[in-house]
């Protein structure tokens, strides 16, 4: 009896052990049920990204795939079009023709603002090139007359001697690249004059350049329509206005640049970005003649970068990963033209193609070492001079407003963070290293590469200043 009545106080006086004990076990089991949950989530959300990436690689798989074929049936059906009002509307220009063929500069005694008239020529003639060769043959191997009888490369007097009718015997070919172009070019020529086209192209450019500016600036990314109208000086903007050689990577530049400020949510979802990278390297490989074909990477991947990733690890993936499919895409497509000749008509396309690839990529004269500083001074040179030093004092000034804005220690210490943004700024310099002999050889046309670097320091020296506050 004691002892019951001894059990019976025991419970009422401490009867918060067993419940205690209890809620304990509950609590734990509750615990381990949300980790279970929170850990099949995770798991779930792996495999949905896993599935998204392999889905992308697929879409992007199929896009490469249909690219080289969707821009060779383009091709064939300009070549289609009669070339009679093609030619005639070149020839209602042949004075300005005959005056600037010989790429007259813009401004005396400023080489880089040379108006690429040398390349428009080859433009030209390619597009109204008439001679009786087969669809195919002409579309694949691109043939025009050439006046020079010991060289292959007299464009402006070629093009003049075939628009005048003067007997010309030889005959070239220039099947290493896409010709891509042709497919605005051509229609064009059948309703206006070499001349208008180069007015439409000025006042085309500018508007797009409006856009551009004003769409990042209305999404809230100010401090990238800041840094790329500080950049477009440094690629020589103004000299692509009356050119059509040198406005192709601009174009191809601007409407990127449209699409990120306009579409970026929507392609930041779903690896949508892989695709435009690629989209984009094949599109520049299609319609340029290796002029400054990098813009077309680098801005669109800093502003891609600087829009969306917070994270230097992020940062990093997002540069190597879209660096990777714009590559892709670059050379899939200028491959696929090699091969698609040398499939119909032999090795030969094949072969002067890699040649081609193979002096491109050597080193300069002097050897790759000793002779990059060569390369350097060729690609520098033209912006050693009074207005680019007032144009640089121009960008120091606004870097200097947005260190003075953030604070000096405080800049510095978000440097690490770009570190990304930087590199992507120092790839001019491992493009003039790799493609040494272009670069020193067409040093006009890759020296507006320099921009990048502009770019990328003005944009990472400045988006700090405002971070707290807007979405730069």
């Amino acid at each position: 009896m004691r002892k019951t009545a001894l059990r019976r106080l025991e419970k009422i006086t401490h009867p918060v052990h067993k419940s205690s004990d209890t809620s304990i076990v509950l609590s734990l089991k509750a615990k381990k049920g949300i980790i279970e949950c929170e850990s099949l989530k995770a798991f779930a959300l792996f495999l949905s990204k896993d599935r998204v990436v392999k889905k992308a690689l697929v879409k992007n798989l199929i896009i490469l795939i249909c690219l080289p074929l969707a821009g060779f049936a383009l091709l064939l059906l300009v070549h289609l079009l009669p070339t009679s009002n093609m030619k005639a509307n070149v020839y209602s220009s042949v004075d300005s023709i005959e005056a600037e063929c010989f790429d007259e500069l813009m401004i005396d005694d400023y080489s880089a603002t040379l108006n690429g008239n040398f390349t428009d020529c080859l433009m030209l003639h390619y597009s109204i090139y008439d001679e009786g060769h087969s669809l195919l043959d002409q579309t694949l191997n691109m043939y025009r007359s050439e006046s020079d009888p010991e060289e292959e490369w007299w464009p402006g007097r070629s093009l003049l001697d075939y628009l005048n009718g003067v007997p010309v015997s030889k005959e070239v070919s220039y099947s290493r690249y896409w010709h891509g172009y042709l497919v605005v070019l051509k229609p064009l020529l059948l309703f206006t004059s070499f001349n208008s086209i180069r007015l439409l192209n000025a006042g085309l450019e500018l508007m797009l350049l409006c856009l551009v500016l004003i769409m990042f600036s209305k999404k809230g990314y100010s401090k990238i329509a800041l840094s790329f109208a500080a950049s477009l000086p440094f690629m020589f903007f103004f000299s692509s206005f009356a050119s059509l050689s040198l406005s192709i990577c601009m174009y191809i530049l601007l409407v990127e640049m449209l699409i990120i400020a306009s579409f970026n949510g929507k392609l930041s979802e779903r690896e949508r970005y892989t695709t435009f990278f690629l989209i984009a390297g094949a599109a520049t490989s299609f319609f340029d003649f290796l002029t400054y074909p990098l813009v077309t990477l680098a801005f669109p991947l800093i502003a891609v970068i600087g829009m969306n990733e917070k994270k230097m690890s992020k940062s990093f993936v997002s540069l190597f990963k879209h660096s990777l499919f714009w590559v892709v895409g670059y050379v899939f497509m200028w491959a696929s033209k090699w091969l698609l000749c040398a499939t119909v008509f032999g090795k030969g396309a094949l072969t002067d193609a890699l040649n081609t690839v193979s002096v491109r990529t050597s080193a300069s004269e002097g050897g790759r070492i000793a002779g990059f500083a060569n390369v350097l001074k060729n690609n520098l040179s033209p912006f050693a001079n009074r207005a680019f030093a007032l144009l640089a004092l121009f960008v120091l000034i606004i870097i200097a407003v947005g260190i003075i804005k953030t604070g000096l220690i405080k800049t510095f210490a978000k440097i690490s963070s770009n570190i990304p943004l930087l590199l992507i700024g120092l790839t001019p310099f491992v493009w003039w290293f790799a493609a040494s002999n272009h670069s020193s050889e067409h040093w006009v046309f890759t020296c507006r590469i320099f921009s990048i670097f502009v770019f990328a320091v003005v944009f990472v020296f400045t988006r700090n200043s405002e971070r707290h506050s807007n979405k730069d």
